[in-house]
């Protein structure tokens, strides 16, 4: 069942984010054919290249990071801890990067963050996405962080931070881990087992 719910048709207005779709049109579509959740809708490029263009001078030169929501496999998780999470994460954030307006993208995998990559170009993506629920709680959320994503990525090329949860990783604790993880990635310009294998040589 929490597989199945959808996030409800109000949340991302309510939490201030743009929505977009997957090539995924249906819930079902979104479970039995998984490519067509790594792609944004074509029709939606244009919109979301809007969304990226800087305000000012002076933040054209900071690195640019996209944080966005995608609904996953847990609902209830997007609507539990993704705004709390992404409002805390924004605020120890925005003073070092150029934030692009964040989004969410409904019946999204997370390798649309490759695609969003190719879109947009930003320094970093990081996708707040719902975990598939299990026996403990449906309310599991992960954070995957990216360095410069392309089609062309991997699975290795992906930092994860899961179980974000009143039960698990509270809020407050997965926004710093989340920006000391990004403040690394930019500083080391990768993220995943290279990040890895240079952290663990310092």
């Amino acid at each position: 069942d929490a597989v199945m719910t959808e996030v409800s048709a109000d949340w991302p207005r309510k939490n201030g984010l743009v929505e977009f779709d997957s090539e995924a049109a249906t819930r079902d579509e979104y479970l039995h054919r998984p490519e067509r959740g790594r792609r944004l809708r074509a029709d939606e490029i244009a919109k979301l290249k809007a969304l990226n263009r800087p305000s000012r001078k002076k933040e054209a030169s900071k690195p640019t990071v996209l944080i966005f929501v995608g609904d996953g496999l847990s609902s209830a998780a997007v609507e539990a801890n993704a705004g709390p999470l992404l409002r805390a994460l924004t605020q120890a954030l925005r003073k070092k990067y150029r934030l692009v307006k964040p989004v969410f993208i409904r019946n999204a995998r997370v390798r649309i963050e490759d695609h969003l990559g190719e879109i947009l170009r930003p320094d970093l993506i990081c996708m707040m996405v719902g975990e598939r629920p299990g026996l403990a709680t449906a309310e599991s959320l992960s954070a995957y962080v990216i360095y410069r994503p392309r089609l062309s990525s991997l699975e290795p090329d992906r930092t994860v931070i899961s179980n974000i949860h009143r039960g698990g990783i509270p809020i407050p604790e997965a926004a710093k881990k989340i920006a000391e993880l990004i403040d690394a990635a930019i500083h080391h310009r990768a993220t995943g087992a290279r990040l890895a294998a240079m952290l663990a040589s310092d």
